[in-house]
């Protein structure tokens, strides 16, 4: 039944109906909106470590990998910001928009199993979870999962049902982006094969010519790739395995448990609401068996998709050692909204939209009233994701630069986040360099341009690493002391060290 907008105080107009698929529609660009707005509001740096900075600079050379990750989010960034001005609610509006194509691929996915009006509760429980608002906020490696996961397992569970060509190139293509998003998604492909293999019907499946097909495309996408893998020296395996650290006997089995944890704590808020739109003489009997549906298998296809992510990165994490962080498991939210919805229509609830779009009104409301509020109490204790001057550094930078050499700053290196600050925020947006290991981490820049074009070495005061390598280059130094204002807050100002190496300087590389 679709849900009626009421008409208007002391109109006798009649009531408009809205569509369920026009409802949707409604939830992702009030989802977009809102989590758009927040990333202004709440922030006036990117996140301190310099995630998104760095996507945003490893697109400034287009390869088939990088040092850390597979290329996929930063081809993304690239890819955005040919269009969209690089700016602070730039880059929130492509979070956004990343969490909302993964609502949209779980929507497709939740209508292989439920009606469209449960479609919807299970669009807006994912979207109420942090995996899919603040943790995705921080658009890296890890968010950019949240929009592939969802569309791969849709794929696969429609060609394991329906047998057309056109699904399993799709989900050949789906799984491909997934593992060139990160290599974590290793778990999802491992999970759809199990699936495959569980349900008798599919596993007959798994010799049909599509099956082929997917293969097929997902070899296609992601060849490339392992072929520039499998020539790295030191490329995304060799930095994981330096990452890595002798830790006591039991650590690999604690942080399963808190992976575990965390996933199950996240949807908290979300499964609040869930229960608000549940009505019916079976409401508290479906909410509980959501609330306990990961621990309860079935065999159903739907708690093999949600759950086993969760049990096989426990497994790895127990066998390897990995140092497993509970931010991997963010695409993992949209199959656990899909289990707990079908587990709560299964116990005999009745699903009341009207309640549900009150209560996503009322967390919407909230959200959008916290979050300068939010930044406000990190401005008064003046912690640094909000006090670090990152953009009015990178302005000075560029403005130093412009008048002494009259050109723009067309080279930055230094500390990495600053560097890669300097290179999103300056208006020439210079082409970044790494200072610590160019061969490995920026290899399509060569020294030759930057002694002839000129560049801007810039360290923090506290990176004594940076200093000394900075020192090889340039004995040209000076102090940059900058202050953040925003919002009408002026902070504290912080000093770096800059170093410049002017144009056309000619330096011996042997020492190098």
């Amino acid at each position: 039944m679709p849900y009626t907008l009421p008409a208007a105080v002391g109109s006798r107009a009649p009531a408009r109906a809205l569509s369920i698929p026009a409802q949707l529609a409604l939830l992702l660009a009030a989802h977009v909106l809102l989590w758009t707005w927040v990333g202004v509001a709440s922030r006036s740096n990117f996140d301190t470590p310099g995630d998104m900075v760095e996507a945003y600079v490893w697109a400034q050379g287009w390869q088939w990998g990088y040092y850390k990750h597979p290329p996929l989010s930063a081809w993304v960034a690239g890819l955005w910001f040919l269009v969209v001005p690089e700016s602070q609610w730039g880059y929130s509006l492509l979070a956004a928009l990343n969490g909302a194509v993964g609502l949209l691929g779980l929507a497709l996915l939740a209508r292989e199993f439920l009606s469209r009006r449960w479609v919807l509760l299970v669009v807006a429980m994912a979207s109420l979870n942090p995996g899919l608002t603040t943790l995705a906020m921080r658009f890296n490696a890890n968010a950019i999962l949240i929009s592939s996961w969802p569309w791969a397992m849709c794929l696969f569970v429609r060609l394991m049902r329906h047998g057309r060509a056109r699904d399993a190139i799709g989900c050949g293509l789906a799984c491909a982006l997934a593992m060139l998003g990160k290599y974590y998604s290793a778990v999802l492909l491992l999970t759809l094969l199990a699936a495959a293999l569980w349900v008798p019907q599919w596993r007959r499946r798994l010799a049909k010519r599509e099956a082929g097909f997917a293969l097929a495309a997902f070899a296609l996408v992601f060849a490339p790739h392992a072929v520039w893998l499998l020539t790295q020296a030191e490329g995304p395996l060799q930095y994981a395995e330096h990452a890595a650290r002798v830790e006591p006997v039991g650590a690999g089995t604690i942080r399963a448990l808190n992976f575990a944890l965390a996933q199950c704590a996240f949807p908290a808020v979300a499964l609040v609401a869930f229960r608000f739109a549940l009505v019916g003489r079976g409401a508290w009997r479906g909410f509980a068996h959501a609330v306990v549906a990961p621990l309860t298998p079935r065999n159903e296809v739907v708690w093999l998709l949600a759950a086993l992510p969760i049990v096989a990165t426990m497994a790895a994490t127990v066998v390897t050692g990995a140092r497993t962080a509970a931010v991997w498991g963010l695409p993992i939210a949209s199959g656990l909204a899909l289990l707990a919805v079908v587990r709560a229509q299964g116990a005999g609830a009745a699903l009341d939209l009207r309640r549900l779009w009150r209560v996503l009104a009322v967390v919407w409301l909230i959200v959008a009233l916290a979050a300068p509020l939010w930044w406000m109490t990190r401005a008064r204790v003046a912690h640094p994701s909000v006090t670090e001057p990152r953009e009015e550094l990178a302005q000075a930078l560029d403005q130093t630069w412009r008048r002494e050499w009259g050109t723009p700053l067309p080279w930055i290196a230094g500390t990495r986040a600053l560097a890669a600050s300097t290179a999103f925020y300056a208006a020439s947006h210079p082409r970044y360099w790494s200072l610590w290991n160019a061969g490995v981490e920026t290899p399509w820049v060569e020294d030759e341009d930057i002694v002839r074009q000129g560049a801007l070495i810039v360290c923090d005061a506290d990176d004594v690493a940076c200093t000394e390598r900075a020192g090889a280059w340039s004995a040209e130094v000076r102090t940059l002391t900058v202050a953040k204002e925003h919002a009408g807050w002026l902070f504290a100002p912080r000093s770096y060290r800059v170093y410049t190496i002017p144009p056309s300087q000619v330096r011996d590389f042997g020492d190098r």
